[in-house]
Parts: structure tokens; sequence; C-alpha cells
């Protein structure tokens, strides 16, 4: 599973990264309006509601076995342990975004992700997760984290500049 998403990212590496980010980014905005309309997490959607364009995304990224971590589920963080169960492999990078004085774990100085405008962005430093087992435990971990926060997608860098699509547990009500 890794060597497919590696070659996933590497075969991205290939196209213009301006050209590559604004179409991921777009695709992924889309998606997310529809996860939020909707009410429901990227693998539990309908596939008559998806364009071809973001099925052969989603086949693509295969955003349900990744999940971008950047608060207290990270590694060395106080609750690693909700998580270190699920086996997979672990990388460093970032993703795009803004974090807030919001969610329960603002109290324990973990303030919470949301999407913001390109002129609000900034790098937010993160830990990917990539496993297959993450699709049996997304019920498990949206039931950890509450009703303050939702599951979304979002688009991730890697330290080796290769480029991804995962879940993200983002403010609840934050506008997309």
């Amino acid at each position: 599973m890794w060597q497919q998403f590696k070659q996933t990212l590497i075969d991205n590496n290939e196209h213009s990264q301006t050209e590559k980010y604004m179409e991921i980014d777009k695709i992924v905005n889309n998606l997310n309006k529809k996860i939020t309309s909707q009410g429901v997490s990227v693998e539990k959607m309908d596939k008559k509601d998806l364009t071809e364009e973001e099925e052969e995304f989603l086949n693509k990224y295969k955003p349900q076995q990744s999940i971008i971590i950047y608060g207290t589920l990270a590694p060395n963080r106080p609750n690693h342990s909700k998580i270190e169960h699920i086996n997979g492999k672990w990388t460093k990078g970032v993703v795009m975004g803004k974090l807030v004085n919001e969610g329960w774990g603002a109290a324990l100085g973990y303030f919470g992700f949301k999407h913001s405008s390109m002129e609000e962005q900034e790098n937010i430093e993160a830990y990917m997760l990539i496993s297959d087992e993450l699709v049996d435990n997304w019920a498990y971990l949206d039931e950890f984290e509450g009703d303050q926060y939702r599951r979304i997608l979002a688009k991730f860098e890697l330290d080796n500049g290769a480029v991804g699509v995962g879940n993200i547990y983002a403010i609840n009500g934050a506008n997309i």
C-alpha cells in the first residue's frame, strides 16, 4: 500500500507544482462542500453525487487511507495512545490552513485547524499516517474527536516535497 501511495506522489511531481496545487485545492474544496452539506465523511459519500473527476481523484489519492495529525494525536503528544494501535507509515510534513483557539484541544495548548483563504494560510507542521487500517477506525476516531471537530479533506506536503490528500479534523462550523 505504501509503495502505491508513494508512486502516486512521485507521479504528481511530474506536473507543474502551481497547476497541480490549484487543481488539488479546487477538488478538495468541492469535496469538502459536499461532505459538509451531506453531513457524511468522504468514504460514505454516494458515488452518484461525485463527478467523474472527483471519483478519479479519490481513487488516485485514497484519502480514506491517510490522516493528517497536527494536535494531541501526534506522536509524543497527550492522546497519541488513541491512535498508536493503527499500523501504518508515519511521515512528517505540513498542511496549509490556520490554527484557531477553538475546540477541546485548545485547553491543552493545541489549537484547532480550519481551512482559510490563501492570504491567511500558514504552514502547519503535521504528521501523516498512511494506513489501510484507518478505514476500520474512522468511527472510533470521529467519536474521540467529538462534535467540536469534523473530518474533512486537506492537501498535505511531505518533507520530501511530495503532495497528497488526507483526512484532517477541523473545527466544526468553520467555513470551508
